[in-house]
């Protein structure tokens, strides 16, 4: 192997392990100093939710109701980018609002994936959203206690640009702890 060969094989090896270390202080720097927002998780058939070491999870925000959020066909194909604006009710964020762009007055929004719309035609009108923050990752053995919980919220921190990185779990009513 020549020395231009070895430079230029060096050179993609460290390009791959910047990019890769930059893709990790890039989720770091939104765990630490993105507005947290707790999102409450919708039931999913507990047969179909463990797929190896890892739960599927859905959130209410992932099906945005025509009826319920304003906004929702300004989005208009399946693959678009969407920000949804969310609202603080209680201990959750619920949606108040979707565009294709995110307004500069939004406080806390976050962005996502248009995954699937239903007619607007239809009275029960809607848009489902991924956000990327749908699979939460556990250590072999520690998925039972998730498949019986009655109520699961996710702790999300989100930066200002609406990219989504999930903090933890709580599970009915107490922090998850995947070591336990």
């Amino acid at each position: 192997m020549s020395k231009r060969a070895r430079l230029a094989f060096a050179a993609i090896v460290l390009f791959q392990l910047l990019f890769l270390a930059g893709l990790a202080a890039y989720n770091e720097v939104t765990l630490r100093t993105g507005q947290v927002v707790v999102l409450q998780t919708v039931p999913v058939d507990p047969r179909d939710l463990f797929r190896g070491d890892y739960v599927v999870l859905r959130y209410e925000i992932s099906r945005l109701d025509k009826a319920a959020v304003s906004g929702v066909y300004s989005v208009s194909a399946p693959g678009q980018t969407a920000y949804v604006l969310l609202e603080q009710q209680g201990e959750v964020w619920k949606p108040r609002a979707v565009a294709r762009d995110a307004a500069a007055q939004w406080d806390v929004f976050i962005k996502g994936t248009v995954t699937r719309i239903g007619d607007p035609r239809t009275p029960g009108a809607f848009l489902e959203v991924e956000y990327g923050i749908e699979n939460y990752f556990l250590p072999e053995g520690r998925g039972r206690a998730i498949e019986t919980a009655q109520d699961i919220k996710a702790e999300v921190s989100i930066n200002r640009f609406g990219d989504a990185v999930l903090k933890g779990l709580i599970v009915d009513g107490k922090p998850f702890t995947p070591k336990q």
